[in-house]
C-alpha cells in the first residue's frame, strides 16, 4: 500500500481540501558502497582541506558564493536559516489556467493527490477540473522548501506536478531552418510512411532501463558465484542521406511487424 509523503490543504477562496501527497516516480537508479580494493573495506568520504588534506569538522564548513576566481562570499549557517520560507500545510491556489499554456518544459516532478478524510470536496474539485478543462497553479512549502506547481488529474483523481521557474526554462529562438533546407516533396512522403509505419499504442514497458537490467542480472550472477558473458552489440552502417535512413527505417519496421 502507498505511503503518503505530505500531507497538505488546498487552498480555493474561502474553503480548502486536505489531500495527502505521494509519490508518483520512482528513483530505479542502481546504488553502489565504496570498498578498497586491495582488502575489500568499507570507505567513506570526508570533507577535506585542499591545502593539507586534513578532515573538517560539520560545524567548521561554511557556505560560499564565488564571484570570481578570487573572491567569494560567505554566508554563515544561521543567516541561509532566516531566508527559508516559514513552514506551512497550506497549498496556495494561485489561478487557473488553460493547459495548452504549459508545455513539456515547464514540468518537473509528479505526485499523486489523495483526499484526507474529505473525499466529497477532493472528487468535487477534480470534477469541475476535467470538467472546464483547467490547470491549476498552486504554491506551497515542503521540507524547508517552495515549491510551485501544476494541479492536474491523473485519471478521476487529483495530482500534482512541481513546475520549474521562468529563470530555468529556456527559450528556443533564432533557430529557423533555411529556405534550402525545406523538405522536397518525395523525402516528406518518406517521413510522413516513416510515421505510419511504427505509430501504435503507448506502452512504455517495451522500453525498460537495458543497461540497469544488465547490471542486475551481473549483480545476480556474482552472487551466485558465476560468470556472465555481456553481449556485444552489433555495429550497423549508417545509410547515406536521409531518403536513404528513412527506407532503412521503414523496412526494419515492417520487419518487426511480420516478426
Amino acid at each position: 500500500m502507498a505511503r503518503a509523503i505530505w500531507k497538505g490543504n488546498l487552498l480555493l477562496g474561502s474553503e480548502q481540501v486536505s489531500v495527502k501527497m505521494y509519490s508518483a516516480a520512482e528513483d530505479r537508479t542502481v546504488h553502489f558502497r565504496l570498498l578498497h580494493a586491495k582488502d575489500l573495506a568499507p570507505v567513506e568520504q570526508h570533507i577535506v582541506r585542499k591545502d593539507n588534506g586534513k578532515e573538517v569538522p560539520k560545524d567548521d564548513q561554511r557556505k560560499a558564493f564565488p564571484l570570481d576566481r578570487s573572491t567569494a562570499v560567505v554566508l554563515q549557517p544561521q543567516e541561509l536559516e532566516e531566508l527559508e520560507p516559514p513552514a506551512s500545510r497550506d497549498i496556495h491556489l494561485c489561478r487557473f489556467v488553460s493547459p495548452t499554456l504549459l508545455s513539456d518544459q515547464w514540468y518537473d516532478r509528479p505526485y499523486y493527490l489523495g483526499p484526507d478524510n474529505d473525499e466529497d470536496s477532493y472528487f468535487a474539485l477534480a470534477e469541475a477540473l476535467a470538467r472546464q478543462k483547467r490547470v491549476g497553479i498552486a504554491r506551497w512549502v515542503m521540507r524547508k522548501k517552495r515549491y510551485l506547481g501544476a494541479l492536474t488529474l491523473s485519471g478521476p483523481h487529483l495530482a500534482m506536478i512541481t513546475l520549474r521557474r521562468s529563470d530555468q526554462v529556456l527559450s528556443f529562438t533564432g533557430i529557423e531552418p533555411a529556405k534550402s533546407a525545406t523538405p522536397v516533396e518525395n523525402e516528406l512522403r518518406l517521413a510522413e510512411q516513416l510515421v505510419s509505419s511504427i505509430t501504435a499504442d503507448f506502452d512504455p514497458a517495451q522500453w525498460p532501463d537495458e543497461y540497469r537490467k544488465r547490471v542486475c542480472a551481473l549483480i545476480e550472477a556474482k552472487a551466485r558465484g558465476e560468470k556472465i558473458t555481456p553481449p556485444k552489440p552489433k555495429r550497423k552502417a549508417a545509410p547515406t542521406g536521409l531518403a536513404e535512413s528513412l527506407k532503412a527505417s521503414i523496412a526494419a519496421a515492417r520487419e518487426k511487424k511480420v516478426a
